[in-house]
């Protein structure tokens, strides 16, 4: 209501030009001028909207700034006037701008009514972190209305938050790594021995049948080496991935599997439900971080030397046929009761059931910083489902 009653009394009822026709002077004296022509409840409305903390905005139908509130300037270090009348896309980091661009996009279509996203910001002092609002204008002129909240202090606590997370998720890991690389290591070394006491004995000698259990014994060898190779590699992937998609889903998901399969082993087995290639825009390293953050805890939601038959984990994907990639990770495990549910995502937060388990509130926090979402349910019987959405790439 605050955002109807500021759009169309401030803009709308002056009987302005079409949108995007007025130069950014025009913009300005608009601006200026319409002021002292609103009624008393758009008056008050516009002064709500400068008080906020939050940036009050509104775009015309090509995305042109037309109203910014004061508080612009103290999160940003711009005046209202440098930017006034210049398109909201053109003030993201260039890296973030395509995603920007789709939601106004979305938006001015109608495809969905709103949109919350966080995006970088290009400010005086650098780019900040902002959480950008965005609502379709009800006048259907495909304007937009919407506010900008700095989240910077949250990303740097969230920065913190994953690289403490990274390293307690490589602790579980890597036990089971070590028991993983050992086992080829053994086959390897033994093989080796074996050549090398072979070779001793028949010095001088070219039975074909002996050069056949050579190489045989040379491929085992290999075969170790190369299980070696990406075991290693996949610790070495575990760091930040700056770079930006498209990101193949089940491929992703295929690694994680890869990455808990020594946990677990012992606990039950990993089931694959896959639909057609899906592929989100995102950088893969935070994207993974938040798929093995929620594989593994469903993994040790599972019992230790459970029937490994009957607990599961079962990753499925498919898209909703609405712009998204839907990714549900299932299990057997333990119930989560009804009223720890809605504190899962919290940080810090571990139910009573869990005695150990990467932090949730991570995952939540990439998903949402991509643009994306997470539920869970979970019932007696039933088992528990964690369900992320992400949008697809274009």
């Amino acid at each position: 209501m605050v955002y109807q009653q500021l759009s169309q009394a401030s803009v709308f009822e002056a009987e302005s030009p079409a949108p995007g026709s007025l130069s950014r002077m025009d913009m300005l004296a608009l601006a200026a001028g319409l002021r002292s022509g609103l009624s008393a409840d758009a008056l008050r409305y516009h002064f709500l909207a400068e008080q906020l903390s939050e940036v009050v905005f509104h775009l015309d139908g090509l995305g042109a700034l037309t109203f910014l509130g004061p508080t612009w300037t103290s999160l940003t270090g711009l005046e209202v006037e440098e930017v006034l009348g210049q398109p909201l896309v053109e003030m993201a980091h260039p890296e973030d701008r395509p995603r920007v661009q789709a939601v106004l996009d979305a938006l001015a279509a109608r495809v969905q009514p709103s949109f919350r996203i966080e995006l970088r910001l290009l400010a005086a002092g650098g780019p900040l972190w902002v959480e950008l609002a965005a609502h379709s204008s009800p006048t259907g002129q495909g304007e937009v209305l919407g506010t900008l909240t700095d989240r910077t202090e949250r990303r740097q606590m969230q920065a913190r938050l994953q690289q403490s997370d990274q390293l307690a998720t490589l602790g579980m890991l890597v036990p089971g790594f070590a028991h993983d690389m050992n086992n080829p290591l053994a086959f390897m070394l033994a093989n080796l021995d074996y050549l090398l006491s072979s070779m001793g004995d028949v010095a001088g000698a070219t039975r074909p049948e002996q050069v056949a259990e050579w190489r045989e014994a040379v491929g085992e060898v290999r075969e170790g080496a190369e299980r070696l190779r990406q075991l290693i590699g996949h610790l070495r992937s575990f760091r930040a991935d700056p770079s930006q998609g498209p990101v193949d889903v089940n491929r992703l998901l295929d690694l994680v599997g890869q990455m808990v399969s020594s946990t677990l082993r012992s606990r039950g087995r990993l089931v694959r439900d896959y639909g057609s290639r899906a592929t989100v825009a995102c950088g893969e390293g935070v994207l993974r971080q938040a798929f093995l953050n929620l594989v593994l805890h469903a993994v040790l939601s599972l019992p230790d030397h459970g029937d490994t038959n009957e607990n599961e984990v079962r990753l499925v994907t498919r898209e909703d046929g609405e712009g998204h990639v839907v990714v549900e990770v299932h299990h057997t495990g333990a119930c989560i009761p009804p009223e720890q549910l809605s504190r899962l995502f919290e940080p810090l937060f571990t139910p009573r059931e869990a005695k150990q388990g990467p932090s949730l509130s991570v995952c939540h926090d990439i998903l949402r910083g991509l643009g994306g979402s997470i539920c869970v349910s979970s019932s007696w019987g039933e088992g528990t489902v964690f369900r992320v959405t992400l949008p697809r790439a274009s």
